[in-house]
């Protein structure tokens, strides 16, 4: 395998855990990357290693959810209406997707892969000796509502069904596991297999491993064109003016992706999610566990660097500009949930904005593409980015191998679409 180069396009989440496991089998690996390596989607994250989201984005009730909610600035969904082909294919396909029959097909595969993921990233932490603040206490949902409890309660019975551990917590219960904080809530759901990490640490960290390990990282080169071969292949990339030729490319640009398969006659149905997230370094009341204030659809993470919010969903194109008042959504969500809080605490925070890459159907492209025998994808894992980062990668690794797979990769084809 020493003698067969892969170019990995993309240095988020997915693609170094892709090169790690590529490494690992052998490959010659080099990185290229658009960035400084110091800030994509991947490093201002919630955290979460999360076997509980077994249902994807696209499942019943969430169109009308979201039309709900696009009637308020501040709402934790949004999608900015404009006449863009890309996004009403992308919508329409959502819709097909959105049904109990579909979300029943997928809800194994992903169950699968997340606990698989679960796993991975424990082996890779141990082995590594990678300290990226691992929180393995599980996530707890409050939920403010009886309607809402109802829902988790649901959720956690699901769960079980496919093997994970849950519990239905009354109010006393839910302020037990984090009795630092005031918690106004109905009650809470805990998943006691998700877990949680600070990931900017985990991923500066697995840098090193790959560098010690003889993997090449380039920064600040951006990928200007794909150039096809005649032979049903990728023949070169060209990046920053240079020629890139390798015996296989791995393209894991998330949100991007789109656009660099449209130069080979790809067609990837993807639209970018935007989130945001901010630090307080140090709160006046902090949790031991990974917490969803489930109606606001916030995230709280408690990491190395401090409590990590983080929240929305902002379907704009390519727009990373901060929305003050979806940022303000999340800080308006947070009292009424913690009453500790007040708007006072949130007024010295930096707002950080993020594109998560969204497959209409909710489920991550990953595997080969049909046209060309020597290309990779993997993108499209939305809000499970973190969550799914390691066991795509292993799944790249086999495919790149031509091994079986340890999961059917129907439900995730490149060419599903197609």
């Amino acid at each position: 395998m020493k003698d067969k180069h892969i170019i990995v396009v993309g240095a988020g989440i997915i693609g170094l855990c892709s090169a790690y496991f590529l490494n690992k089998k052998g490959f010659q690996v080099t990185i290229l990357d658009n960035t400084d390596g110091t800030d994509n989607c991947s490093y201002g994250n919630a955290g979460f290693f999360s076997p509980s989201h077994l249902i994807p984005l696209a499942s019943p009730g969430i169109i009308s959810q979201g039309l709900r909610w696009m009637m308020r600035s501040d709402s934790p969904f949004y999608i900015k209406p404009k006449l863009d082909f890309d996004l009403i294919s992308w919508g329409l396909k959502f819709k097909q997707a959105a049904t109990k029959t579909k979300v029943a097909a997928a809800a194994p595969i992903l169950n699968d892969l997340l606990l698989s993921s679960r796993d991975l990233i424990e082996k890779i932490l141990e082995e590594e000796s990678i300290d990226a603040g691992l929180n393995d206490k599980g996530l707890v949902i409050y939920c403010k509502t009886q309607r809402a409890l109802d829902e988790e309660m649901e959720m956690a019975e699901l769960a079980q069904k496919y093997g994970q551990q849950t519990k239905v917590l009354n109010l006393t219960q839910a302020r037990a596991i984090n009795p630092d904080m005031e918690i106004n809530a109905r009650g809470a759901v805990l998943f006691e297999n998700d877990a949680s990490i600070t990931p900017h640490i985990f991923m500066a960290e697995l840098k090193q491993v790959l560098l010690k390990n003889g993997v090449e990282i380039n920064h600040n080169v951006k990928v200007d064109k794909l150039v096809s071969g005649k032979s049903g292949s990728i023949e070169k990339i060209i990046a920053n003016g240079t020629e890139h030729v390798a015996d296989e490319y791995l393209l894991a640009t998330g949100s991007w992706t789109r656009d660099l398969l449209k130069q080979v006659d790809l067609k990837l149905p993807l639209q970018a999610g935007k989130g945001y997230s901010f630090v307080l370094p140090s709160p006046k009341a902090n949790l031991n566990s990974c917490a969803i204030l489930n109606e606001a659809r916030v995230a709280v993470t408690p990491m190395k660097h401090g409590l990590r919010f983080a929240g929305t969903m902002e379907v704009n194109g390519m727009d990373l500009s901060i929305n003050s008042k979806r940022v303000q959504g999340i800080i308006n969500a947070i009292p009424e949930f913690f009453p500790q809080f007040s708007e006072e605490d949130f007024k010295d925070i930096e707002p950080w904005a993020g594109l998560r890459p969204c497959s209409p159907d909710g489920m991550p492209y990953v595997g080969r593409t049909k046209k060309y025998n020597n290309l990779l994808v993997a993108t499209g894992h939305a809000m499970l980015g973190i969550s799914l980062g390691p066991v795509t990668g292993k799944i790249i690794a086999q495919l790149a191998s031509n091994e079986a797979s340890d999961t059917d990769l129907g439900l995730l084809s490149v060419d599903r679409y197609n």
